[in-house]
């Protein structure tokens, strides 16, 4: 008896241990859905695809088409839709045949895929015409990439130009005095205003006749024509003007920038001195430091990531300038036939991706590397634009990278 009622209980053991674990484990209960939190996050979404599509489609996408195009000889005039013409790249058809008139630049087959590259960094001309006359004072052609590059480069003085300006503008106007909104709005204008506007008023200004002459009591020529008919600073000497006129009308070009940008410069750095620490402050106070020695070390500590923001910011944005150099210095100025070339006294890099990736010109005399190029053809090769594309981006992608690791050494 005893012997079956053990048995009894150790068979009892297993079911009765299941039917512990069974009323233990927690039943999984139904995911309750917060309503407003599924909406506020529906609606985030909504606000942020127009942003995404626009930057996969017109930065990631169109990136990777250039590249592909910068290999190839394609030109809407000739090959017609840009989609069509890359998905032959895939199909077997030769997308990247000779271009009539440039064969130094193709291989014994006919087709070269770095052709472009290799014109964008063998091309050369004179900075104007000028220049062209003094060749037999030992003037010689320059490359046309390392022009626009030193003209880009030298439009970046104004970086920190305006950085130290904006700086002590801001640091006046973030004391309590009478009229300081007054003057944040004052300054803030010229970033509301148009381009076009601000070249217009300062062409005016440096006019000979204009406002600057008057005050200097002088009549210098500010914008020069680019032609033999006024003749260049140093012409006698034969200096080339791009080393001469040409750095007068980069100054220019400069100071109508730095006050154009000075506003939202303004703003950030207010925006950064409103949150520096207040309490570490009244502390150096109260130790006796010098307000130069506080700024030195409380304030300009707290706006390093402001600081950082805009040059990473501004060497981007500087590296494509574009506009204010081409209205200022309108193409025409650089004289002769070459037309609607850039004008290599003070066009930046951008204007040579225009030039040749987008602009069209009426006829081969307008510009002669499109007659050597096409043979009266003439279109424009959007190829050779792309070609001019990468490389910039690449300069940026190093100078912006080469910041990071400057900003990274410096915090470690």
């Amino acid at each position: 008896m005893t012997e079956n009622n053990t048995a009894v209980s150790e068979q009892s053991v297993p079911a009765a241990g299941a039917v512990v674990a069974e009323a233990t484990v927690p039943h999984k209960k139904r995911r309750h859905i917060n309503q407003q939190k599924l909406q506020d996050n529906l609606w985030g979404w909504a606000f942020c695809l127009p942003l995404i599509v626009g930057t996969v489609l017109f930065v990631y996408i169109a990136l990777v088409m250039a590249l592909l195009l910068s290999f190839t000889t394609y030109t809407s005039t000739l090959h017609g839709d840009v989609w069509a013409f890359l998905g032959n790249m895939f199909s077997g058809e030769d997308v990247f045949a000779s271009v009539p008139g440039i064969d130094a630049f193709t291989d014994a087959n006919g087709s070269n895929p770095w052709r472009w590259y290799q014109f964008v960094f063998t091309d050369t001309q004179y900075s104007c015409q000028v220049a062209q006359s003094m060749a037999n004072r030992g003037v010689t052609e320059m490359s046309t990439l390392g022009m626009t590059l030193f003209n880009t480069v030298f439009y970046l003085i104004g970086i920190p130009i305006g950085m130290v300006l904006s700086m002590f503008l801001a640091v006046c106007m973030s004391r309590d005095i009478k009229g300081g909104n007054v003057f944040r709005v004052l300054y803030y204008l010229p970033c509301v205003a148009s381009t076009v506007s601000v070249v217009y008023t300062f062409a005016n200004l440096f006019n000979t006749s204009g406002v600057i002459n008057q005050l200097l009591n002088t009549n210098i020529v500010w914008f020069w024509s680019g032609t033999s008919t006024q003749l260049s600073i140093g012409y006698n000497e034969g200096i080339d003007p791009f080393w001469t006129n040409g750095l007068i009308n980069k100054c220019i070009v400069i100071v109508m920038n730095v006050w154009k940008g000075l506003g939202g410069t303004i703003i950030l750095y207010i925006a950064g001195l409103s949150g520096v620490n207040a309490s570490t402050k009244e502390a150096a106070q109260i130790d006796g430091a010098s307000s130069w020695k506080i700024f030195w070390k409380v304030t300009m500590p707290d706006l390093y990531p402001v600081i950082f923001y805009n040059v990473v910011t501004s060497v981007i944005g500087g590296m494509q300038i574009y506009a204010e150099p081409e209205l200022l210095f309108p193409t025409s100025s650089s004289g002769g036939t070459l037309r609607n070339r850039p004008n290599m006294l003070t066009s930046g890099y951008v204007a040579l991706i225009w030039y040749w990736g987008i602009s069209p010109n009426s006829s081969p005399s307008d510009a002669i590397d499109f007659d050597r190029l096409t043979q009266g053809i003439n279109p424009s090769y959007q190829s050779l634009g792309a070609a001019y594309g990468m490389v910039l981006a690449v300069i940026i992608l190093v100078l912006t990278l080469f910041q990071f690791w400057l900003d990274k050494r410096n915090s470690d």
